[in-house]
């Protein structure tokens, strides 16, 4: 039996006051669901914070697999035609 991951897309942050983001990313936890540490991350790149897109990362290669790096890739994508 094949386990199925759940991917939910949080709301994107409005741009805040240097138009990196908005919002600071919340402090994600070793337990944080997925792929809400890839919404995390993508809050922390948009704000331009090296250290917790580090720490993330960091977090995140202990749970990736294919779909969840896809979906990062996704996303960070999304970012940039905005």
């Amino acid at each position: 039996m094949t386990a199925t991951r759940t991917l939910r897309a949080a709301p994107h942050a409005a741009a805040g006051p240097k138009g990196h983001g908005g919002a600071s990313p919340g402090p994600a936890t070793a337990s944080c669901e997925p792929a809400r540490l890839v919404e995390h991350i993508g809050a922390a790149v948009r704000a331009g914070d090296d250290s917790a897109i580090r720490r993330l990362l960091h977090q995140l290669a202990g749970v990736a697999d294919t779909d969840l790096l896809l979906l990062l890739h996704h996303r960070l994508n999304e970012d940039l035609h905005r």
